[in-house]
């Protein structure tokens, strides 16, 4: 076996890539350009956004949207009370002087809703859950922001369910230790039936043909999503525009009339 030359490890060298150095820019004074950003009270690595703003313009708007970012950056990695403040020294350039207080690092422990109603408690889970599954549910982290997108959400939820009159209060969010409970008061109120379906307008196949779509619903549960889409097809059966107007009684029950203009 033909011994490796004594000349390899040289070529090797030779060709190997030097290791690229930066020298230092230097550039002259501008109070318009920001010069030195110092984070204390957490790693840069927290804060990503306001440590890449050395040497930019220095652009009051934008810092503060990335201050906003660095915040709500920060909820995103289980401290909901964090804080961010940036002070601003003005010499050569614009310094930067942003302070951090992580405060406790919380994971969410339990999360419970006050009702009694049959709504699926899964799907109630899932309509706030956020983050692929990393915010808002149990083990991940609290955003109280999301978490009322995720409750406006529900709520359309069970209004489509034929909890026609729901209210859902502001959850209560409870510290202890490194874990936050949620607590959601949900007021459901009464589940509505469909009770009657009539249609309306000038046409009386067309209004046949509405009813055809709708006869389903009468006696059955409200359903959003099925009423909707019984509507669209009877839309492109008549070819007119149809709206859909519900009335409510006290008895729990609810009139579906689809009207022709």
């Amino acid at each position: 076996m033909p011994r490796p030359s004594p000349l390899w490890p040289l070529l090797l060298a030779c060709c190997a890539r030097t290791p690229a150095v930066h020298e230092p820019v230097a550039a002259p004074c501008s109070p318009t350009r920001i010069g030195a950003v110092t984070i204390t009270g957490a790693s840069p690595r927290l804060v990503p956004g306001l440590a890449v703003l050395a040497g930019t313009h220095d652009d009051r708007a934008r810092t503060a949207r990335f201050l906003d970012g660095a915040v709500d950056a920060l909820a995103m990695r289980g401290y909901p009370r964090a804080r961010v403040e940036v002070t601003r020294t003005t010499g050569c350039f614009v310094d930067l002087a942003v302070r951090v207080e992580l405060g406790t690092r919380y994971t969410i422990g339990r999360i419970e809703f006050q009702t009694d109603d049959d709504f699926p408690a899964r799907e109630r889970l899932a309509a706030i859950e956020d983050g692929l599954g990393t915010v808002n549910v149990v083990g991940g982290v609290y955003i109280d922001y999301r978490l009322e997108r995720g409750l406006a959400a529900l709520e359309r939820r069970y209004r489509d369910a034929g909890w026609l009159e729901v209210e859902i209060d502001r959850p209560q969010a409870l510290f202890r230790g490194g874990e936050v409970e949620l607590v959601v008061p949900i007021h459901a109120g009464a589940r509505f039936r469909v009770a009657k379906v009539r249609a309306r307008g000038d046409d009386a196949a067309a209004r046949k043909a509405i009813l055809a779509e709708l006869r389903d619903r009468a006696g059955a549960w409200y359903d959003g999503p099925a009423i909707r889409s019984a509507i669209a097809r009877a839309r492109r059966k008549v070819d007119r525009e149809i709206a859909l107007r519900t009335t409510t009684t006290d008895d729990g029950e609810v009139v579906l009339e689809a009207v022709m203009p």
